[in-house]
């Protein structure tokens, strides 16, 4: 089979992933994984190859994309301390450890090559995080903290990264130059993907489609990783600046056809990007394991040595610091740090590896040093922390009693029903003040509106208004009075909003 049907088949499989994962209580990226081994297997798969510089700039900026757009820059400015303990510092301390570890070993692997090895295994992965932590009811301050730390330690990963492949294969390394390359990789990446999303919010402006706005979409995080990796720059960076700014924007609250549309059409975006990626994961671990042949088995106790090392790194780092913040912090539960040892336990426990592990890796140059032996060792790390953490998290969750997130989820909810409630009620005051809809049409409509946000499947007819046209305007001033209320609340509870903002929408559309 050919290289087309084979990524005709990742994207189906990682397709039915999803509804199997709900079905089996799995994370679909698990499932998509497995479909990608067993693929793998088959004589389809065996002659699958697929350019792996093309890797990172395909998949990377779409997830990078989405998680940031179904977040808030607001979480991450309140909690920026222990994002950047976890994104900056862990990483290089990560780095170091797997690198020590790597030269104990294996003598004859030159130290340039053993800190590669270590920025490979190094940061977790956004997606699989996020494709995990959303389902799991964890405290906000939690998926804030995992989801700020998956999203800002590529940036550092792969500078080191390519610090390092680049002293491997000159013959010099240069921590001068590392830090500088550093600090010019991510103020450069800034700047690139502000400059994007000026240069995009201004042309979706003026396209007048919703459809169309959509398609821009999907190309603006391509333009900004690109844009940036061609001017040596982070990629990374430059996507997620763009994200925030774009999502920072002034958002047209009477905007409901692009909502719409731009909200499935990422979702379609996200599903088939994920599978693909984590298929591709199972995929290349059946391929590496060929070409390793006899040596795999030697090669297996060093894979889960690294692994070992990740998990006691992370968990020492969470406990040590992470405690110290928190103690320093004076156990405030409205801190974005964890507040006890128990959601320590979870954040040291959800280190997942998965895409960037293994496209950096497979990225490699023919040429690098032990290169077979570091893509063995980055898949198996990528196989293992995204299957055992994605298996027994809810389990974990569960067991420790921090699945405290649906409650806080369904307060914020009713809250926020609330808002919109007492913003179409104002409106319809003011309506009855100057005499545009009676007394009586304005108790009838609250209640109608109240049905609307609560049982949104419920609808009640318009008899006390003989003409319909009159009846659907005064139905619409509410509706918009609503959205532009709860879109306002948006940086404080984004997935909360945009659900019921979703709701409000379509009852627009529908009337």
């Amino acid at each position: 089979m050919t290289n087309e049907g084979v990524l005709l088949f990742l994207l189906v499989l990682g397709l039915i992933s999803v509804p199997l994962g709900e079905r089996l209580r799995l994370p679909s990226p698990v499932i998509a994984a497995g479909f990608g081994v067993v693929l793998g297997l088959l004589p389809m798969g065996r002659d699958f190859g697929f350019e792996p510089s093309f890797i990172l700039p395909l998949v990377l900026p779409p997830l990078l994309w989405t998680a940031a757009q179904n977040s808030s820059w607001r979480r991450f400015v309140q909690g920026w301390r222990p994002i950047l303990t976890l994104a900056v510092a862990l990483v290089f301390v990560t780095t170091a450890a797997v690198a020590f570890v790597a030269t104990r070993i294996h003598p004859a692997l030159p130290l340039g090559a053993a800190v590669v090895l270590g920025a490979i295994c190094a940061p977790p992965d956004p997606a699989a995080i996020s494709a995990v932590a959303s389902r799991l009811g964890l405290p906000r301050r939690i998926i804030t903290l995992l989801e700020g730390e998956g999203l800002f330690n590529d940036v550092t990963a792969l500078t080191i990264y390519q610090v390092a492949v680049a002293g491997v294969l000159t013959g010099s390394l240069s921590w001068w130059s590392a830090a500088g390359s550093f600090v010019y990789s991510a103020l450069a990446g800034i700047g690139i993907g502000i400059v994007n999303a000026v240069v995009f919010g201004w042309l979706a402006d003026k396209l007048g489609g919703a459809g169309l706005r959509a398609g821009l979409s999907l190309v603006t995080p391509y333009a900004a990783y690109l844009g940036a990796e061609s001017a040596k720059a982070s990629g990374v960076m430059a996507v997620l600046v763009a994200a925030f700014w774009m999502s920072a924007r002034k958002v047209d609250p009477d905007d409901v056809e692009g909502r719409l549309y731009g909200r499935p059409f990422w979702e379609v975006v996200e599903v088939l990007v994920t599978g693909f990626t984590f298929g591709l994961v199972g995929i290349e671990f059946v391929d590496v394991l060929r070409h390793v042949g006899r040596d795999a088995w030697g090669y297996v106790s060093f894979a889960l040595l690294v692994c070992l090392t990740l998990l006691i790194v992370r968990f020492l780092w969470m406990s040590v610091v992470g405690g110290y913040v928190w103690l320093r912090q004076g156990h405030a539960r409205d801190q974005d740090s964890p507040g006890n040892w128990r959601e320590l336990l979870v954040v040291s426990w959800a280190g997942m590896r998965a895409v960037v592990t293994v496209a950096t890796a497979l990225a490699l140059p023919e040429s690098f040093p032990g290169r077979n032996q570091i893509i063995f060792v980055a898949v198996v790390v990528a196989l293992v922390t995204l299957t055992l953490p994605g298996l027994t998290l809810p389990w974990l969750v569960r067991k420790l009693g921090l699945n405290t997130g649906f409650e806080r989820r369904r307060i914020a909810e009713r809250e926020l029903t609330e808002v919109a409630v007492d913003a179409a009620a104002q409106r319809l005051a003011e309506m009855q003040r100057t005499g545009e809809i009676t007394a009586e049409q304005e108790d009838w409509l609250s209640i109608w509106f109240r049905n609307v946000v609560s049982e949104p499947d419920e609808e009640q007819g318009d008899t006390r208004f003989p003409q319909r046209q009159r009846f659907l305007a005064v139905r619409h001033e509410m509706l918009a009075a609503a959205r532009a209320a709860v879109l306002s609340r948006r940086p404080h509870e984004p997935e909360a909003v945009d659900d019921l903002l979703r709701q409000l929408d379509l009852k627009t559309a529908a009337s």
